[in-house]
């Protein structure tokens, strides 16, 4: 009767040994996978491999001609200009205003590499408008 309590008590330890140690053997690798390089210099993190590699706030925004118009236009009405038409032309956009003395005046919104470009456009006006931007 001893023998059999030690007979069990040795299997069941045997037993939990075993169970215990499968979900060890489980955490290696798959065949056929490798390790991720551990160079820290060449590693990019998850996060910005998915987002083009630039941290959140490096990015640059371009900015599309009609989004220009559509600040110009808000910063001529702040300032005492009509805007009396707009229109594309091309890649640019031309925006015709009044000035406060009611001569006519067109002004040209143009995409740039990095910038709009903005001609004709007086040089109080042109400041707020970048600003805005940029």
């Amino acid at each position: 009767m001893i023998n059999s309590h030690i007979r069990r008590a040795a299997s069941a330890a045997f037993a939990a040994l075993v169970l215990l140690a499968a979900p060890a053997a489980a955490q290696g690798k798959r065949k056929g996978q490798t390790k991720p390089e551990t160079n820290p210099s060449t590693q990019t993190p998850p996060g910005l491999a998915k987002k083009g590699g630039l941290p959140p706030g490096q990015a640059k925004k371009i900015y599309r001609p009609d989004e220009g118009v559509v600040v110009l236009r808000d910063v001529f009405g702040r300032n005492g200009y009509t805007v009396v038409r707009t229109a594309p032309y091309g890649d640019a956009r031309y925006v015709w205003y009044r000035t406060s003395d009611g001569v006519l005046r067109r002004a040209i919104v143009r995409p740039g590499t990095e910038r709009l470009s903005f001609t004709n456009v007086p040089a109080l006006v042109l400041r707020e408008v970048l600003a805005r931007l940029y």
